[in-house]
């Protein structure tokens, strides 16, 4: 029973952290999220952490869902449901989204699930969203991630002792298991420096009849510019796509562009305000590659889905470290042994290092 509560949880971890990688390749929440905003307020506050059903695509009148609003993830209630779809609302809002033509009813498509409740109460944890937000990089979530894999794999490949009486002098460790772990590791960071690498540029401005008398303030109709800054700070080239995620953005002075080591180069985008007067935000997505493929092959790829360019170079990097496995013909020795003893970290320590 033990050994199958061991098992489930490790299970469920690596579901979880697998499902946040996806998300976070896809762009989406898929089993968690945290508040960035009031609008749910007292339900949810800015901040907390809160657990998503990614398999609920269907709601009833005074659920919780997380859809797509306008090119942004957004936590609110159902309080209508028409014929294109669902009508949203916060809890702490005095509009509906969709009042005024603001916002389209939300399909089915835009949602990416419906938020755990225990009764009526959402599943969260208050406030450790903000920590994960302002503590923890988006390079330290991901090697953190990397972290609970490798971990689990390690509890999944140990060899414990069969009987609490019989327990052997020695843990032993392969030299097979250790390069499997090893390339593990390996495909697992080489997928981290290309998605923490995308991004997404946010461009807010008020389209108002006073456009031009402050900044960000443009004039129902016009036409205006708004410069990004790529960089790129790892210590490899990479290859970016830019792609407008919003239809107020009429176009990109460079789609494409490859960056070395530490370089930096700036985009203009040009922006169509429309013609009603309101707070706005259109956004740029930035995929960045490493170019182990042609880059031809990269782009092709690209145009398809943004995530299959990383699938063809993990498959790449797989094939070669496959190929390597069997040249080198690594065999099951042991590379590692350590004594199993009930004493003491130090004492083991010493044994090792020492011999007595």
């Amino acid at each position: 029973m033990k050994k199958f509560i061991e098992y489930f949880l490790i299970l469920a971890i690596t579901a979880f952290v697998v499902g946040s990688i996806v998300g976070a390749l896809l762009d989406r929440p898929v089993f968690m999220s945290y508040v960035s905003s009031d609008s749910m307020t007292p339900t949810l506050n800015k901040g907390d952490l809160f657990f998503i059903n990614p398999f609920s695509r269907s709601a009833d009148v005074g659920d919780v869902i997380v859809f797509n609003l306008r090119g942004s993830w957004t936590v609110h209630r159902v309080v209508a449901i028409v014929e294109d779809g669902y009508i949203t609302k916060g809890d702490n809002n005095v509009a509906t989204d969709q009042q005024e033509g603001r916002a389209s009813p939300v399909s089915k498509d835009k949602i990416a699930g419906k938020l755990i409740t225990i009764g009526s109460s959402p599943l969260k944890i208050p406030q450790l969203g903000t920590y994960i937000q302002k503590e923890i990089s988006g390079r330290n979530k991901m090697l953190l991630a990397a972290l609970m894999i490798i971990v689990g794999a390690l509890a999944f490949t140990g060899e414990g002792p069969k009987h609490r009486k019989k327990r052997p002098k020695f843990i032993r460790v392969k030299f097979k298991t250790l390069y499997i772990l090893a390339s593990a590791f390996l495909l697992i960071m080489f997928s981290l420096s290309i998605f923490i690498s995308w991004q997404m540029f946010p461009m807010e401005y008020a389209v108002t009849s006073a456009g031009g008398q402050r900044e960000g303030w443009v004039l129902p109709g016009s036409t205006f510019e708004r410069e990004i800054t790529i960089k790129n700070g790892n210590f490899y080239p990479m290859i970016y796509y830019l792609e407008p995620q919003t239809g107020g953005i009429s176009s990109i002075s460079k789609t494409q562009l490859e960056l070395g080591p530490q370089e930096e180069e700036t985009v203009k985008v040009t922006i169509s305000a429309p013609e009603e007067t309101s707070l706005f935000t259109d956004k740029v997505r930035v995929n960045a590659y490493i170019p182990l493929l042609p880059e031809s092959i990269i782009g092709s790829l690209y145009r398809v889905n943004p995530t299959l360019p990383v699938f063809a170079i993990l498959f790449e990097i797989s094939a070669f470290l496959g190929v390597l496995y069997f040249i080198s013909g690594i065999g099951n020795e042991d590379v590692l042994k350590i004594r199993n003893k009930k004493s003491s970290l130090l004492r083991q320590i010493k044994m090792e290092v020492f011999g007595r």
